[in-house]
């Protein structure tokens, strides 16, 4: 069990879309991933607002994984109480499947943030740090990241990301081929994002 290649794609995926399913299975096939864990933060630190409830991203990112092959959702950080630290989903992880070191996904845009995660050093030192290109954004190996195990691989380079989709829906726009057909529909169940329920 303890050579087992788990991938971690964490992220707030509000809502997840395709990019974020592209780059999972980019990421198991490049490195050969047995699994990638979708981690779903509960209370992220470092995003000042986050739309939907933790149990509509958790709903949400289940339905798109749905008969995804090597992807499943590991729900530990929405479960915990407080703000989600990386460090600690490493510990409770490394306990549950007794790996050392996991590989850990990660764009180019948000690489360059690791400097202010909590116990930033240890995280890096514990993680294989599978890099996905974001448009706009390089790899810059700052200070920090001096002695980070930095791995690149080839990810989508489109400019999707929840941020936008979020704009287009509050303006009225259709995100249909955005993000996957039963999550569209959820979001219109719901009513989330400022769609119309239906």
């Amino acid at each position: 069990m303890a050579d087992r290649r788990i991938g971690i794609l964490g992220g707030v995926f509000d809502p997840v879309h395709f990019g974020h399913l592209s780059v999972a299975v980019l990421a198991r096939e490049s490195f050969g991933l047995d699994e990638v864990l979708f981690v779903p933060s509960g209370t992220p630190p470092h995003k000042s607002a986050v739309t939907a409830t933790p149990g509509d991203r958790l709903n949400m990112l289940k339905i798109a994984l749905d008969g995804v092959d090597g992807c499943s959702v590991w729900e530990g950080e929405v479960r915990r109480d407080g703000y989600s630290y990386t460090i600690d989903t490493l510990n409770e992880l490394g306990g549950i499947y007794g790996v050392e070191k996991f590989y850990f996904i990660i764009g180019t845009d948000n690489l360059t943030e690791i400097h202010k995660w909590r116990s930033a050093a240890e995280v890096i030192g514990r993680v294989t740090l599978c890099v996905a290109r974001r448009p706009g954004h390089e790899i810059i190996r700052t200070e920090a990241l001096a002695s980070a195990d930095i791995r690149e691989f080839p990810g989508p380079q489109w400019g999707a990301s929840s941020t936008m989709i979020r704009d287009y829906m509050k303006d009225g726009h259709s995100c249909k081929f955005l993000l996957p057909g039963a999550v569209w529909n959820y979001i219109k169940e719901k009513g989330l994002y400022g769609c119309q329920r239906k």
